[in-house]
Formats: C-alpha cells, structure tokens, sequence
C-alpha cells in the first residue's frame, strides 16, 4: 500500500463532517464524492457537494455497486473509502486484498451500534458519548476499531451540538490516522464479537411525538432530544418539525395555522410555535 501522502480516496458523506473532507481535498485526491439527499437532520448535503463540484470532484447520488469498487480499487489507484454519515451500506468484496474502508460512527463503540446513536444516546440520557473511527466490514458497525473520541451530553446540548462536537474530534482522528496510515492501520482492536452490545433501534413515537398534555419544558426537551425526529399530528395528518419556539400565551384553538407550514399549537402551559416540514409528506408517507 502506498504512502498516506497524496492518497487516493472515494469519500462517502454529508455536511455533518464537512471538516474531513476539506482535509483529504486539500492534502490527498478525492476521485468521487457520493452522498444523499438528507432531510432527517439538520446538516444535508449542501455544503459539501458545492465545494466538491467547485473543485471538479464527481457528486455521485447513485449507490455504489461492486463493480464500481473493483473498478476504484484495481484501475483508479483508490487506496481508501472514508465513510462519513452516509445512508447505505457499501460492498465489501472479500477477494479485493488492497480494498481498505474507514467509517466515522456516532457512538463509542461496541456500545451504539445504530442508524440513529446520537438520538438514541439522548433517549437513554447518556452524559457521555463520541465518534468512533473503524474499519468497514459486511457487517453493520462491527469493524475493528482503529480511534475514538469522547464527548460529553451536558443538559443544555441539543444533537446539533453533539454532531459539531463529533466533526471536532473527527478531523482530529483522521488527521492522526493519515500521518502514519499502515501503522495505524495495524493497530486496529477488534470489537467484542458476544451479544453484549445490542443494536439501538430508533426512539419510539410515543417520545418522538409532541402533544397537548405537554408542558413548554417538556417540548422544548422533546426538540432538543430529537431535533427533525420529532414529530406531530394535526388532525389525522403527521409532520415532523423544522424548528420549534415557544410562548407562554393561551391559544383558544387547539392548533391555530399561520400558513401551511407554520402552527401555533396548544400545550398546557402555553403554545408552541412549530415550523413543519411539509414537504416531506405525512407521517408514514415518506
């Protein structure tokens, strides 16, 4: 394998660690950046695919198949796939022996294993949680680990504060790893392979739906939790939210539409003040 200077890599990701990819842009050769639509959150897309097409970086929104692999790795020179919040899983043929694939995980692993850890991290109220860099197998977050950083959940942290806080240690790791990368490389430490860990499912709907027995604290800790998770129905209509206020102000209707996308909507001590993201659907619809 060649030196981790000038690498060549396929960089798989969002927003969400935005600083990773300015680092291999700039000391290494991104061959083709693939992402995905992201609505679930509050970083998308956006960011990252006007740098890589400012920069001639190929944006590529289709999956990945094997043969597209086989072709990076045996034809293009790719020495590395870097996964960094990234929606699918990506093929690992056994019998490729230079294939080499690094993802960022929201949890420190073996705890955490999950779609959703941050959320799921806040629904367990952790006080503490982190980013783990480790090698990519077939299997869903279960690679050898090969770094890890901590970072604590203090009360007043939403997941937007905790995935910044990740994208810091991220780059740091990765800064780490490039440096020296067969050594680092080597140093890997396998993940416990009993059922001790289980995998974190979604948090249910009946903590990610807002109501009108809520008080404005228990709100506001439901967005803060869960953030564009957190839904609620009007009617027989579900929508997840956009962003959320509050006010202490007594609404006589139940739910009072500004416009289609904006609500005041009734708690107990008070009302809401929610943006919906209309156009994802309903509830089930998407």
């Amino acid at each position: 394998m060649e030196e981790a200077e000038g690498m060549k890599i396929v960089y798989f990701g969002t927003d969400v660690f935005l600083s990773c990819f300015r680092y291999f842009a700039e000391c290494h050769e991104i061959l083709a950046l693939y992402t995905y639509h992201n609505d679930e959150d509050y970083f998308a897309e956006y960011q990252i695919v006007k740098e890589a097409r400012s920069m001639g970086i190929p944006v590529r929104y289709e999956d990945i198949s094997e043969e597209d692999t086989r072709g990076y790795f045996e034809k293009e020179g790719c020495r590395l796939f870097f996964v960094a919040e990234y929606n699918r899983l990506l093929p690992v043929p056994e019998d490729l022996e230079n294939y080499r694939g690094i993802n960022l995980h929201g949890s420190l692993l073996p705890v955490g294993r999950s779609y959703y850890p941050i959320e799921a991290a806040m629904e367990r109220d952790l006080e503490e949680t982190g980013v783990t860099m480790h090698e990519i197998t077939a299997t869903l977050d279960k690679g050898a680990v090969l770094d890890s950083y901590k970072v604590e959940i203090s009360p007043d942290m939403d997941s937007i504060d905790i995935y910044l806080r990740f994208a810091e240690g991220a780059e740091k790791m990765v800064r780490r790893m490039m440096e020296n990368f067969d050594a680092e490389w080597s140093r890997a430490k396998r993940q416990p392979e009993d059922r001790t860990y289980p995998y974190w499912k979604r948090p249910g709907n009946e903590k990610l739906t807002l109501t009108h027995d809520m008080t404005l604290e228990e709100a506001k800790d439901c967005f803060r939790r869960y953030n564009q998770l957190t839904q609620v129905w009007i009617g027989d209509r579900g929508y997840y939210i956009r962003a959320l206020d509050t006010g202490t102000a007594f609404v006589k209707d139940d739910v009072r539409a500004i416009r289609e996308d904006m609500v005041l909507y009734r708690v107990r001590d008070g009302h809401l003040r929610l943006i919906l993201y209309v156009e994802r659907g309903g509830i089930g619809e998407t």
